[in-house]
C-alpha cells in the first residue's frame, strides 16, 4: 500500500497523486470547511471511494455540519463518499482500505454505563464518543465522587485527575465512586511506568491504556470483553 500525503484539500487538488482509489479526509481543527472540495477531488479520481471523518478524536461534529453533509449526499460523487466517526478505525487501518465496509464496533452486551473521569470536556469528550458508540450511555465527572452517581459499570480514568499513585491510593479513589466495587475500572495515562502499572492492577484496575492508545482495546472492555469483577485486594479493602 502507498500513501499519499496533502496537508489541505486545496493542496490536493493542485497537487493530484497517481492511481488513487482510496482518500481520507480529517481534521486537526474545527474551523471552516468546504465539502465542495471533497466533491471535486473526487471527481479528479472516478474510481476512487471517498471517506470524511467526524468526531472528537479528528475535529468535525456531524450535527453542526449536517446541511454540508446534506448537500455533499446529492452531488455526483455521493455514492462514492462516506461519513464516519473516527473511532470506527480504533486507530488501526479498517478494511475499509481494502474495499469492504469498516469494521463494526463491539456493542455492549446489555446497557451499561460508563463514566468518564477528566480535568476537562475536551479531554473526556473522546473517551464520551468511544463510549457512547458502543452503545453505553456515558457521563463526564470532574471528580471521583460517588454521592452524585450510582450503579456505574465502567469507569474510566483519565491522568489529568488520576495521576500515577500508589496501590492504597487506587484503591481509595475506586472506592470513593464505587462503594459497592461493582465496577470495572480503566486507567488512560501518558506513558505509565511498569511499577505505575502494577500499582493500579494490584488495586483493582482491570485496563492500564497508555497514550496514544488502541480504541480496539477500550471498545472491547466497554462492550464486556472484561468481565466486572474487582481484584481481591479491592474486594477485601471494601469488606473491611
Amino acid at each position: 500500500m502507498q500513501i499519499a500525503f496533502r496537508h489541505s484539500l486545496r493542496d490536493a487538488l493542485e497537487r493530484p497523486a497517481s492511481t488513487v482509489d482510496r482518500i481520507i479526509v480529517s481534521r486537526n481543527h474545527r474551523g471552516d470547511f468546504d465539502w465542495n472540495h471533497v466533491n471535486l477531488l473526487l471527481g479528479r479520481y472516478q474510481d476512487a471511494q471517498g471517506m470524511v471523518l467526524l468526531g472528537a478524536a479528528c475535529e468535525g461534529v456531524r450535527h453542526t455540519e449536517r446541511f454540508a453533509v446534506a448537500a455533499a449526499a446529492k452531488s455526483e460523487a455521493a455514492s462514492r463518499l462516506s461519513v464516519y466517526n473516527a473511532m470506527l478505525w480504533r486507530q488501526q487501518v479498517p478494511r475499509w482500505m481494502l474495499g469492504s465496509a469498516a469494521h463494526p464496533v463491539r456493542i455492549a452486551d446489555q446497557k451499561i454505563t460508563v463514566a468518564v473521569i477528566a480535568a476537562t470536556l475536551p479531554i473526556a469528550e473522546p473517551l464520551l464518543d468511544i463510549a457512547s458508540g458502543c452503545g453505553a450511555s456515558a457521563i463526564w465527572m470532574r471528580h471521583d465522587d460517588s454521592l452524585r452517581i450510582r450503579n456505574l459499570d465502567r469507569v474510566i480514568w483519565d491522568d489529568s485527575v488520576a495521576t500515577a499513585d500508589t496501590r492504597q491510593r487506587w484503591v481509595s479513589r475506586m472506592a470513593a465512586i464505587d462503594p459497592t466495587g461493582r465496577s470495572s475500572h480503566a486507567w488512560v495515562a501518558n506513558t505509565p511506568r511498569y511499577h505505575q502499572i502494577a500499582a493500579a492492577e494490584s488495586a483493582g484496575v482491570q485496563l492500564v491504556l497508555a497514550k496514544p492508545y488502541s480504541i480496539r482495546g477500550l471498545t472491547q472492555w466497554i462492550g464486556g470483553a472484561h468481565q466486572q469483577v474487582a481484584t481481591q485486594p479491592y474486594r477485601e479493602k471494601l469488606a473491611a
